[in-house]
């Protein structure tokens, strides 16, 4: 049926469109993010100028700016809020795409410093990690893995699950690409109606239309079919670097653990609330967001924070540890303005883990500036919730 549904579509719209639709997802999914985090990854430490780092990076930085544009447009303009949204989004996404490829000429070709896009060092490390300790590549495991990770890519389009919460989210992306509002339709009976305020300030849903609007495929298809062949790879990436800090010793043994991550998501349907479940079958969900891509990030992000605590008190140089951690605190102000815009669950919740690592940090490093850290990443909670509770004492 899939196939019938694929060869009809095909029929009807011509190659040269499907293929000009496919490289408009590719950008935006993928490139945009990539030239954004090329932007702003000096904030990094050189030795984490990764690929893989500065795509997180610039993934965050991309959908931050998407939510405070449209969260201003979804709550001030009455007509056409998400026409404007998308102006005003593409806008300041080519700026910041000129401005990402503008340092890579800069750093290329006047510059002649590529440490100042990628560093050596962070390729170097990415190699270290698919060799074993006799020099040799593992790519038994690494092979394992890809093989399981294509297969769940294959799994969620092929056999694409449809949930019931489907007739509210997948609708309000379609209602956004298709009418040109913002949470303003009820998505079960069609009639217009007030922002929702439990799901209104949630914009993933509207990131989604934007991407369906600026590639022209149906938003249905973009949050069953091609969502999850992003934020799939997107979680393994955390849980990746994730490894790394875990095994710094022996980092060979990250395949090892990404292959036990991915069989734990494979078969964690034990019940229809679980983190796994909500993963591979109803990736394209905030809900889903929040608890496989936000938390893990949250702890990933904390692990790195130890990390460089560690490296301070065994005196290693700063230029050697990356010890300076406030790049870590702007990531994690980043990771909790994704965390609203995926879910109103997630301000609460990923506040409370961020509270509690933060004291266990504070106890472990004996250094009051984490007091800081922890209130400069929580600004956006704070924001969000203020925004909430005005907006619902108003009636919007």
């Amino acid at each position: 049926m899939i196939w019938l549904v694929g060869i009809i579509y095909w029929e009807d719209y011509g190659l040269l469109q499907i293929v000009g639709e496919v490289l408009k997802l590719i950008f935006w999914l993928f490139c945009a993010p990539l030239i954004i985090g090329m932007l702003f990854n000096f904030i990094l430490p050189r030795a984490k100028r990764s690929v893989g780092v500065t795509f997180l990076l610039g993934f965050l930085f991309y959908l931050a700016v998407f939510e405070v544009i449209g969260i201003y447009c979804m709550t001030t303009i009455m007509y056409s809020a998400f026409a404007y949204c998308v102006k005003y989004f593409l806008i300041a996404s080519w700026i910041l795409i000129a401005l990402g490829i503008g340092k890579v000429f800069y750093a290329f070709y006047i510059k002649k410093d590529r440490s100042l896009i990628f560093n050596h060092a962070a390729m170097n490390d990415n190699k270290e990690v698919i060799q074993d300790k006799a020099g040799g590549i593992n790519k038994v495991y690494w092979l394992i893995f890809i093989g399981l990770l294509a297969f769940q890519l294959v799994m969620a389009v092929v056999m694409a699950s449809f949930d019931g919460d489907d007739a509210y989210y997948v609708v309000e992306s379609l209602l956004a690409q298709q009418a040109d509002v913002m949470n303003t339709i009820l998505p079960y009976t069609g009639n217009s109606t007030s922002l929702d305020i439990r799901h209104a300030l949630a914009v993933i849903t509207m990131w989604i239309g934007f991407i369906a609007k600026v590639s022209g495929v149906h938003a249905t298809i973009v949050s069953h079919s091609v969502i999850p062949l992003l934020f799939i790879p997107l979680v393994y990436l955390v849980y990746a670097e994730t490894g790394k800090v875990l095994f710094k010793d022996k980092k060979e043994m990250v395949p090892v653990f990404l292959i036990i991550v991915s069989f734990l998501m494979m078969f964690g349907n034990v019940s229809q609330y679980t983190p796994a479940t909500f993963f591979l079958m109803r990736t394209w969900q905030g809900k889903a967001m929040v608890g496989n891509l936000v938390f893990p990030m949250i702890f990933w992000i904390f692990l790195e924070m130890y990390e460089n605590v560690n490296a301070s008190n065994k005196e290693i140089s700063v230029d050697k540890a990356g010890t300076s951690s406030a790049y870590l605190w702007i990531m994690l102000a980043l990771v909790n303005m994704l965390s609203g815009m995926c879910s109103a669950m997630g301000v609460i919740f990923g506040s409370g883990i961020i509270a509690l690592l933060s004291l266990l940090l504070l106890i472990f490093s004996r250094n009051w500036k984490v007091i800081l850290g922890a209130f400069f990443c929580m600004i956006p909670n704070l924001i969000y919730l203020v925004l909430y509770f005005s907006i619902w004492t108003s009636g919007m």
